[in-house]
């Protein structure tokens, strides 16, 4: 997803300073305004924007909350990963004492989506900090949508991915019960797709989940570590989710049998579907 949004603000005209974990994943994009630098804290160096795309709150605080990044970064911050609530407050604070300016804006779309500058951003800042930014959100998205103030896109963003790993764990089942009673999978999805059960997720999954392909858009470790921060808030909300805390078992079987990076698609793997 960083690449695209690199590849896109490239596009764009704009000068970047990139720290990639995996130099390999942007080497052919580097040239003479799109530099890579070998530390996150050298990177943000003179930045005007800093973009956090990363996966876990442990990766954020090795990689970003450091002595050496926070001491030279200055302008505007955006995480745009699906970061917990309570780390992205605990940014905000930190970054102001800095005299820096942060906040969240998960997005939800693709890899593809991210490479076409098709992603679709929540917001969770101030109209200011949308003004200041909208060259980003030009360059990288199909749109936004603000969300409150700072935390609060984080919040939507796990709610969101908590609805689509259970729309999705429903699909399978209803193909998979549909083997059983002699339906053919292909033929329960043509019902689907002519009835209100149809989503766009299961448009998008139900061909790599018929061709058993699983490869990466969104892993299932990240679809489990956001339905971990969905659980979280649920119990501190004294909220009834009785479904959502049943499909944690499922995302946890799929964590323990080998399939933690594939697509969380890969829910399905070891589900007769034919």
């Amino acid at each position: 997803m960083g690449r695209g949004i690199a590849l896109n603000l490239k596009k764009a005209g704009h000068s970047m300073r990139i720290f990639a974990r995996n130099k390999a994943k942007i080497a052919d994009m580097l040239d003479a305004n799109t530099v890579h630098f070998e530390t996150a804290a050298e990177a943000v160096r003179g930045a005007d924007l800093t973009v956090l795309c990363l996966t876990e709150d442990e990766v954020i605080r090795r990689t970003v909350l450091t002595p050496e990044l926070l001491s030279g970064i200055r302008g505007i911050i955006i995480d745009v990963g699906t970061t917990s609530p309570d780390l992205t407050i605990e940014m905000h604070h930190l970054f102001k004492q800095h005299s820096a300016r942060f906040f969240d804006s998960p997005m939800t779309g693709s890899k593809t989506a991210a490479n076409e500058g098709q992603i679709f951003f929540i917001v969770g800042g101030s109209e200011q900090d949308i003004s200041d930014t909208k060259y980003f959100y030009d360059a990288c998205s199909r749109g936004f949508v603000r969300c409150g103030g700072v935390g609060d896109a984080q919040r939507a963003k796990i709610v969101l991915n908590m609805v689509q790993a259970g729309t999705l764990q429903m699909f399978i089942e209803g193909l998979s019960l549909a083997t059983k009673i002699g339906i053919e999978a292909q033929t329960m999805k043509s019902i689907i797709e002519n009835s209100a059960a149809r989503s766009g997720l299961s448009d998008f999954k139900a061909p790599f989940i018929l061709a058993k392909n699983f490869e990466t858009h969104f892993s299932v470790r990240n679809m489990n570590k956001d339905l971990n921060h969905a659980m979280h808030l649920a119990l501190g909300t004294n909220a009834e989710l009785p479904l959502s805390f049943s499909l944690k078992g499922v995302f946890d079987r799929a964590m323990n049998s080998g399939h933690a990076e594939s697509d969380f698609c890969a829910i399905a793997a070891n589900v007769e579907i034919r």
